[in-house]
């Protein structure tokens, strides 16, 4: 009687879930969802890099707050949307601290992956964290190609790299009318990775593309008196210079410069007048200065608008938006879309499937080469009245290069 019974139940049973509608058996097997995505980044926001790192902490912030307006992602394994949380951590802009904080994250927090900080200095360290940890790690604004050497498999850049930085410094001198172009660069090697990077392939472009290196100085990151390297250039007639300084070097070399009356033509430093904070520091004295064009809030790029409205409504007085913003909402993207195409939390996966992401951004298209760097189009920003104006590539361009005049000219 009993196996009778229990028969009965089982075909009952086997009958009511043959009929169910799969979405409603989906939700009765799913694993229980966690109540959000963690997500964690140890970014500057004091010290040194603290400019740049709030600056990315915004692009972050708004990026997840408008994913998870919309519910947040989509996840297969849990059959539904999981808001983000992040979980940032200021690291003072001490790669030490980079590296033990990343790991609270890891060991505490248990974060799914990790998003960067801000600098290639401590990035660099953040990458190789991540890598022993084995935590999928995105990050903008890190250029240094060394870490890609190294046969790291969970770093993912959606940013340019120092051989994109040169090659289009010569690309934008070339654009010039040969009558008004710089033949004599001077160039300021910052000594870290990066910088001497950036100094090798300056070195190797000049002579192919029939430039003059008329001085080629060197200087440490923590350098606060930049009088005698300026009067270096002034002195060997250099019309063109490049440099990666840090973001409070940037201002020091261009008041210094000012002091000591020299106006090089062109004037690239790649980090700091990128920054939402650099004309409170320097006001009309950044007009002329080219920087890092990576993102501009003139792009047309989808969502782009959006992303530009937020930060506005926010920071209602800012003159420019600093480029990190929109490179690390872009950030948040890929990985929101690598979640959501892996449909699962297991951090193997997610790295297997950050990779192959391919996808429109509000910085533009982005691809990656197997080693986790970016196929991207670099450009660059030039202050001008009081803007930080996109002045190439042409194709994104809403303003041309301005030759500097002298200081007394302006």
């Amino acid at each position: 009687m009993f196996k009778k019974k229990l028969i009965k139940s089982l075909i009952l049973i086997i009958t009511i879930f043959t009929f169910l509608p799969f979405p409603i058996l989906n939700n009765i097997f799913a694993a229980e969802a966690p109540a959000t995505i963690k997500i964690g980044a140890v970014i500057a926001l004091t010290g040194a890099m603290a400019a740049g790192g709030k600056d990315v902490k915004a692009g972050y912030d708004i990026a997840i707050k408008h994913i998870n307006e919309a519910g947040g992602i989509f996840v297969k394994e849990y059959n539904k949307k999981i808001p983000i949380e992040l979980i940032v951590l200021d690291d003072e802009s001490d790669s030490v601290k980079t590296t033990t904080r990343l790991d609270k994250l890891y060991t505490v927090d248990k974060v799914v992956a990790y998003l960067g900080g801000f600098s290639s200095d401590l990035n660099v360290v953040g990458m190789a964290t991540a890598e022993k940890n084995r935590v999928p790690w995105i990050g903008v604004t890190v250029a240094a190609e060394a870490p890609f050497k190294k046969g790291y498999r969970y770093i993912f850049v959606p940013f340019s790299q120092a051989y994109d930085q040169v090659s289009t410094f010569f690309d934008l001198l070339d654009s010039i009318p040969k009558e008004q172009r710089p033949q004599k660069l001077g160039h300021m090697e910052l000594q870290v990775d990066w910088g001497k990077e950036c100094g090798a392939y300056i070195r190797d472009m000049a002579k192919k593309r029939g430039y003059t290196i008329v001085a080629d100085l060197k200087y440490a990151p923590p350098t606060r008196d930049f009088s005698s390297l300026i009067m270096d250039l002034k002195s060997a007639g250099a019309d063109a210079v490049f440099s990666v300084p840090t973001p409070p070097q940037s201002i020091v070399i261009v008041k210094q410069m000012k002091e000591l009356n020299y106006a090089p033509k062109v004037t690239l430093f790649i980090r700091g007048p990128d920054l939402s904070t650099y004309w409170d520091a320097m006001g009309k004295d950044a007009n002329y200065i080219i920087s890092d064009g990576n993102w501009d809030e003139s792009m047309k790029y989808p969502g782009n608008d959006r992303v530009v409205k937020e930060y506005r409504e926010k920071y209602p007085t800012v003159k420019s938006i600093g480029i990190p913003v929109g490179c690390a909402y872009a950030a948040v993207q890929i990985l929101a879309k690598a979640i959501e195409m892996a449909g699962t939390l297991d951090r193997e996966k997610l790295r297997d499937t950050i990779g192959k992401v391919e996808m429109m951004t509000v910085r533009g298209p982005i691809k990656f080469r197997e080693n986790g760097s970016a196929i991207i189009k670099y450009g660059f920003r030039q202050w001008q009245d009081g803007k930080n104006i996109q002045i190439w590539p042409k194709e994104v361009a809403v303003g041309e290069l301005k030759l500097a005049p002298p200081w007394d000219k302006r």
